[in-house]
């Protein structure tokens, strides 16, 4: 059926909602299920408090003017550091979430990137290896935005790979799962 599904998952439980969803879908299959997140890119973090350089100040007219230079900014990390830390702790996070897929005997890989989440997300679903996008929905203002201006809208008409939009109810209620139809324009997707 399929030979790779690529699950994104943002750090939600909400998100996380699909993991049930895609262990039914490859349970009894070789499959190879690709956990993917994608991050904000960090930035450096101070280390303490930035003084800012202090502006020309003029004694008197006839003085020369005098500048006051505050100390340069001290970093707890630079952006390196900060990316691969951050890089680091989201890996260990998919490496969590796969742990039960594991279990079950399905082969999980993990990928972090950082960026814009939809664009690395069809980016990565070109891979040949890959044949079926698995995401959750919020749906919190309904389908219609979904597919009109989110990351799920997105990533569904980017045409990249089949998506399987799976919308969490309550968070111990069964997901519902919807498979977009190329007949449904006006509903969008239909539930299955």
């Amino acid at each position: 059926m399929y030979r790779g599904v690529l699950v994104t998952l943002d750090g939600s439980p909400l998100s996380e909602a699909v993991l049930p969803v895609v262990a039914d879908l490859v349970a009894g299959t070789t499959a190879v299920v690709t956990l993917l997140t994608v991050g904000e890119v960090p930035s450096a973090t101070a280390g303490g408090p930035i003084e800012t350089v202090q502006p020309f100040i003029f004694l008197a007219s006839s003085a020369p003017a005098v500048r006051f230079a505050g100390d340069a900014p001290k970093y707890a990390e630079t952006k390196t550091q900060a990316i691969e830390r951050r890089e680091e702790e989201l890996t260990a996070y998919l490496e969590q979430k796969g742990e039960p897929l594991r279990k079950l005997g399905v082969e999980v890989n993990t990928i972090v990137q950082f960026g814009n989440p939809a664009e690395r997300i069809v980016s990565y679903a070109r891979r040949p290896e890959i044949d079926l996008i698995v995401m959750a929905t919020h749906g919190r203002t309904g389908l219609r935005t979904v597919i009109f201006g989110s990351v799920a809208g997105r990533v569904l008409f980017s045409g990249a790979r089949p998506v399987l939009l799976v919308r969490p109810g309550k968070l111990y209620d069964e997901p519902e799962v919807f498979w977009p139809t190329e007949t449904s324009h006006s509903d969008a997707a239909t539930r299955r």
